[in-house]
């Protein structure tokens, strides 16, 4: 039986003790979609710092190896990458205390720039344009049809923007464009036989003077 190579050892053991992350920031915050973010680190006796990766919502890689800025103890880069909303996580490294130190965080995009819980408004909004085309069935009030497919289009057009329960992506605006298209089939035909109706009336009641 060979002995293990002590020094292999000991050198494995060494390179898995090597400080990590030592001067991490776990969240850098929320920014609003589209917009530039002042990518920030802080390290009062590090000489550098470097940006490894950027990497988008999906996870795609937007960024590779970039110098950052040094300002007195901070260290920035503007990163202006932001069309997708969603969490992006940052990774770098540093020479803190002259030992290659790598530090990791994550930041968040959204439409408005703040954190935001727009699942209730839309089903509340979802609630009137169904209950609205309903009543329009029910009652054969083309009214009541008529601003239930509006209701409908408005969903659509706010799911475009904002997306569904802080959630924008492909699928949110597929969702999105199939709530225009019904909210549109509902205000084109309703309205027509509202214009419909409103004619024969006066066409009638025209005939019954003569």
């Amino acid at each position: 039986m060979k002995t293990p190579n002590i020094f292999l050892i000991l050198t494995l053991f060494l390179i898995g003790i090597v400080p990590i992350s030592s001067a991490s920031i776990g969240e850098l915050g929320t920014f609003k979609q589209y917009s530039c973010i002042n990518l920030l680190q802080t390290c009062a006796d590090c000489t550098y710092n470097n940006i490894s990766s950027v990497t988008l919502p999906d996870g795609v890689a937007a960024l590779g190896l970039v110098a950052m800025t040094k300002s007195g103890t901070e260290y920035t880069y503007s990163f202006c990458n932001t069309s997708k909303a969603g969490t992006y996580n940052v990774n770098g490294y540093g020479d803190a205390t002259g030992v290659i130190t790598k530090w990791n965080y994550v930041f968040n995009v959204t439409p408005t720039g703040g954190a935001e819980s727009n699942t209730t408004f839309f089903i509340f909004l979802m609630i009137i344009s169904v209950g609205l085309v309903i009543l329009g069935f029910m009652f054969h009030n083309y009214i009541f049809a008529f601003f239930g497919g509006l209701a409908f289009l408005i969903c659509g057009v706010y799911g475009m923007i904002y997306g569904y329960g802080n959630v924008t992506n492909l699928y949110t605006q597929m969702i999105s464009l199939v709530l225009i298209g019904l909210g549109a089939l509902i205000t084109i035909f309703s309205g027509l036989d509202l214009i419909g109706n409103v004619e024969g009336k006066d066409s009638g009641g025209f005939e019954e003077e003569e």
